[in-house]
This record gives C-alpha cells, sequence and structure tokens, in this order.
C-alpha cells in the first residue's frame, strides 16, 4: 500500500459516493490475499465508496466469515439491479453470489450498469501483460497476448461504464495499490480522460510552484512566483493523470522576433519515463502553431540532449532570441544551452 499519504487523500473527494463493482473468486485467491482485500473494501466503506461484491466461486463462507469479523456494513443480495441499489442507499455493501459467472460476462456487466458502477474491478491471475492505464480504443486495438480480455474490457466501457481494472488475485493490498495512485499497480481501461493537458487554472498555482520547486533547486530552473504564474496564466499548460497535476509546461511568446520560449518543462519524479516530457513540450509547439508562432526555443542546463535527440531541436546564437530575454539570461549568470525548433 502506498506511504504516501497525500497521494491517497487527493482521491477521496473523487471516489465519495460512487460505486464500486468487485468482482473476485475467492476459490482461487490465498487467505492473505482475500483478507487484505476485505480490508481495503473496509477503507473505501471509510470514504463513503457504495460497494458491490459479486462472488463467483464455489464457496463463498470466507467471504461471509470476513466480512463478519471485520465488522463490515454489509448485506446478502440476489443479483437484481433494484435490490443492490437498496442496500447500498442504506449504506451497505451488497454481496452478490453469483458462482460459475465470467467476471467480465454480460450478467456482470448488466448489473454493474444498472447500479451506475463508475469501475468494475475484477481480480484474475496475473496477466502477461501489465500496461497499466489504456484507453478503450487501444483496449479494443490491442494486439498481444491479452487481445481478448482487453477487447472485452474496451466493449464494456464503450457500454457506459467509465473503467475496468484488471488486477491481480494474488496481490496483497492490490485494491488500495491500485486505486490510490496514479499509475496502479493492474491494467486499467479506460473511456473517460484520464490522462489529459489543459490550461492551467488558478487553484493549480500552489501545486505548480510546490511541484517545480525541487527543480528550481535541483535543475536551477528558473525560481517562479505566485504573482509571475497568476500574471502569465494564460502562458502555462498542465498534464494531469486522473485529476491530478503531475507535470507543467510554459509558452511565453514574443513579438521581436516573433517566436516562442517553452521553459518551465517539469514532470513528477514519481511520473517519469512515461513519455510525459515529450507529451507537453508537443502541447506547447501546438500552441505556438495555433498563434502562428514560426519557431519556438529553450533554454536547458542539463535537458539539451533530450531536446536535440527526441525532439528535433538544434543549437541556437545567443542572437537569435528576443532582447528582453536574452538581457535576462546574461544578467542571471547561468549558463544555459539555447535551442531551437523551426514549427512545420
Amino acid at each position: 500500500m502506498q506511504s504516501d499519504v497525500r497521494a491517497i487523500l487527493q482521491y477521496v473527494p473523487s471516489f465519495r459516493g460512487k460505486v464500486f463493482v468487485l468482482v473476485l473468486n475467492a476459490d482461487r485467491m490465498t487467505e492473505l490475499a482475500l483478507a487484505e482485500a476485505v480490508l481495503d473494501l473496509i477503507a473505501l466503506q471509510q470514504v463513503d465508496v457504495r460497494l458491490v461484491v459479486i462472488s463467483t466461486g464455489a464457496d463463498n463462507g470466507e467471504i461471509d466469515y470476513l466480512l463478519i469479523d471485520r465488522e463490515l456494513k454489509w448485506q446478502w443480495v440476489e443479483p437484481d439491479g433494484k435490490k443492490v441499489g437498496a442496500i447500498l442507499n442504506r449504506g451497505q455493501l451488497a454481496l452478490v453470489e453469483a458462482p460459475g459467472l465470467d467476471s467480465l460476462g454480460g450478467e456482470i456487466v448488466e448489473l454493474a450498469s444498472q447500479v451506475g458502477a463508475s469501475k468494475l474491478i475484477t481480480l484474475i491471475p496475473p496477466l502477461s501483460e501489465i500496461c497499466n492505464a489504456i484507453s478503450r480504443e487501444e483496449a479494443l486495438n490491442w494486439s498481444g497476448s491479452e487481445k481478448t480480455l482487453f477487447h472485452r474490457a474496451g466493449k464494456i466501457c464503450e457500454g457506459g461504464i467509465p473503467r475496468v481494472h484488471l488486477l491481480d488475485e494474488s496481490h496483497q493490498g492490490v485494491l488500495m495499490d491500485e486505486l490510490f495512485s496514479n499509475e496502479g499497480v493492474g491494467v486499467m481501461v479506460y473511456g473517460d480522460d484520464y490522462l489529459s493537458i489543459r490550461a492551467i487554472a488558478e487553484d493549480d498555482i500552489s501545486e505548480l510552484l510546490a511541484m517545480v520547486g525541487r527543480s528550481m533547486r535541483d535543475a536551477h530552473l528558473v525560481p517562479r512566483s505566485w504573482d509571475e504564474i497568476e500574471e502569465n496564466l494564460g502562458d502555462f499548460l498542465v498534464l494531469t493523470v486522473d485529476g491530478n497535476v503531475v507535470g507543467c509546461v510554459a509558452l511565453h511568446p514574443s513579438d521581436e522576433p516573433r517566436c516562442g520560449e517553452v521553459a518551465c518543462l517539469y514532470v513528477k519524479q514519481s511520473h517519469g519515463g512515461q513519455g510525459y516530457g515529450h507529451m507537453l513540450v508537443a502541447a506547447a509547439e501546438d500552441r505556438a502553431r495555433e498563434l502562428g508562432i514560426p519557431w519556438v526555443f529553450a533554454l536547458s542546463t542539463r535537458a539539451a540532449d533530450y531536446f536535440t535527440v527526441n525532439l528535433g531541436y538544434t543549437p541556437c546564437p545567443i542572437g537569435e532570441i528576443p532582447k528582453v530575454r536574452r538581457e535576462r539570461l546574461i544578467a542571471s549568470g547561468r549558463e544555459s544551452v539555447i535551442i531551437r525548433k523551426q514549427l512545420g
């Protein structure tokens, strides 16, 4: 389970009042994994998640025992959407016994749809491919070894359930590790906006300042203040994963010469290696094209190779960048490589 309490707490408001449907087969699960799953259900119920547990195994006695022993608020119910909804409205977990049913089969998907599930979570044997989060379209076009399973998950999202989680039933604490982190530990197929790049909002400024603070120290980025960001709010973009800001970039336009500076590029350490930096730079370049800007430049102390090798930038003489920016750079005493890119 995650140790970062802040990372966990950021999900509580978005989970509150939502319906999560969990499908499991207790016959296949280890005693410890099943016990941990029940503990995770307690934590979810405590933050007001409305829970439906569908047990597809032949013997449900172990689940009943654990639910009673852990003092969960629960009630056994038939696989009927209206009856399940009534249990949920009373603040109880609804336990549905459905021995032999396919965890992603039509009966279970129909029940999940009837109760308005925002997540359909299924605990299954370990997958041969783990890809964290993929869109509905990616799942429907998947060609790897899990093709059939991913296609079915994509179809479920297409049918209206926003997210399908495919989790390793042997992983102890898998529910908390998956649901309370941006990247998770299983495979999530999503049909809603999981990853997006958008304009920064005023409410994001404090998050941005906290996020780039470490880079100001470690990578010698130009210090930023609340007032500076607020004054140039239209220049900034943020990348969000599951609604949480994990990266940023700015495009500062200039008229003499007509160009733009790609600046304040940062991705949280916990989200490195996912290609997010490339996505942010591409978004800044797209913004420049929309504004009719013919070329962009960047100043870098450590990431010049990343820009030149991966993003098509080339070295740029200092005399080509805007005079104001040139003067600020010289006055700062920073040793920076200047790189530029002509936009098509």
